[in-house]
């Protein structure tokens, strides 16, 4: 699997907590898989991780996992970019999906 594959399927599922664990156990085993790139997945598999640690036991409104899921499309889709880019851009875009994780991001 890519990362593309987990973004895709990540972004075609449902708002629930398993949808995250899949994202961040597809993460994870990215890292393995393809070690260059691992602070990529890294950052992903922590947020989705986080996001079921969080509130796998707990109900959410639909309207709050609908928003946490769109966080991490747009999260993914940097690092999507990110993986194709030249190594500048890619870190810059790390930089960002980590600034924005640790400082904007609220829900998880």
């Amino acid at each position: 699997m890519t990362f593309d594959d987990a973004a895709d399927r990540f972004q075609k599922s449902e708002s629930g907590t398993d949808s995250f664990k899949l994202l961040y156990k597809a993460a994870f085993d990215l890292m393995i898989q393809d070690p260059a790139h691992a602070a990529f997945y890294f950052v992903i598999g922590v947020a989705a991780h986080n996001y079921v640690m969080q509130y796998a036991d707990q109900g959410v409104t639909p309207e709050f996992a609908n928003k946490a899921r769109g966080i991490l499309i747009a999260f993914n889709n940097k690092i999507s970019q990110a993986l194709t880019s030249s190594p500048d851009v890619a870190l810059r875009l790390l930089g960002e999906v980590s600034s924005d994780y640790q400082f904007n991001v609220r829900e998880f």
